[in-house]
C-alpha cells in the first residue's frame, strides 16, 4: 500500500472516531472522563487505528452502563462474529481453488508457479486478518454476556481451526485430516452439515 493512500485511510478514520466521540459523549457522558485517565501518545494520535473507541465490552468494568447500550454491543457482536465466520470460510475457499489450480493447471514455468504462491500469500493475509475479526467479536462477547448461549456457536478459534475442509492442509496426511469446526456449523441460515459438498468447497483434488 502506497504511502499517501494510506495516510489518506488514517485521515479519514480519525475524522470518523471524532465524530464517533461527539456522538457517544450524548449516550455515554462518563466516557471522556474515561479518556482522561489515559495520556494520548503521538503515535496513537498519528495512527488512529490504535484509539480505543471504549464500547460497552472496554469498559463495562469501570463505568456503569445502562442494559440497553450493553444489548446493542451484543447484538453488533453477535453480527460480527456471523459475518466474519462467513467472510473466512469464503477465503479458504478460495485458498483451496488457487492451491488446486497452481498444482493441476499450471505448468514448470516458474514465474507463472512465483505469481501463483504470492497471490496465495496475499490471501493467507487476508485469512488470518479475518481470523483476527472473529477473534475480537468472541473477545467482545465473553466481556458481556459470558454465560450466554451463543458460546455454543461460536466457538474459541484457534490456529489449527482456520483451514479448509479438503486437501491442502500440508500438516495432515489422508488418513488423520479432521474438518475443522468452522465448517459444522450453521452460518448465514444454512442448515448444520457436518459433511461439505465438493461443489460448495471447491475441487479438492
Amino acid at each position: 500500500m502506497q504511502v499517501a493512500e494510506l495516510q489518506e485511510k488514517r485521515t479519514i478514520l480519525q475524522r470518523r472516531i471524532t465524530k464517533w466521540c461527539q456522538i457517544q459523549s450524548f449516550y455515554m457522558p462518563g466516557v471522556g472522563d474515561l479518556r482522561g485517565r489515559y495520556d494520548v501518545s503521538e503515535g496513537e494520535v498519528s495512527h488512529p487505528e490504535n484509539l480505543l473507541l471504549y464500547l460497552p465490552s472496554g469498559c463495562r468494568a469501570e463505568y456503569h452502563l445502562s442494559e440497553a447500550l450493553v444489548d446493542m454491543e451484543k447484538r453488533l457482536r453477535l453480527a460480527q462474529a456471523e459475518d466474519t465466520l462467513a467472510e473466512l470460510r469464503r477465503l479458504l475457499r478460495v485458498k483451496l481453488g488457487l492451491w488446486d489450480y497452481k498444482f493441476s493447471q499450471l505448468g514448470p514455468s516458474q514465474r507463472a508457479n512465483t505469481r501463483a504462491r504470492s497471490i496465495i500469500s496475499r490471501f493467507e493475509d487476508k485469512i488470518g486478518r479475518c481470523a483476527e475479526r472473529y477473534r475480537a467479536a468472541r473477545l467482545a462477547l465473553t466481556k458481556l454476556d459470558a454465560t450466554g448461549s451463543w458460546s455454543q456457536r461460536f466457538l474459541e478459534l484457534k490456529p489449527e481451526h482456520v483451514k479448509s475442509p479438503g486437501r491442502g492442509n500440508d500438516d495432515e496426511s489422508e488418513g488423520r485430516r479432521e474438518i475443522s469446526w468452522i465448517w459444522m456449523m450453521k452460518v448465514d441460515g444454512g442448515e448444520v452439515n457436518a459433511s461439505v459438498s465438493e461443489e460448495e468447497i471447491g475441487n479438492s483434488k
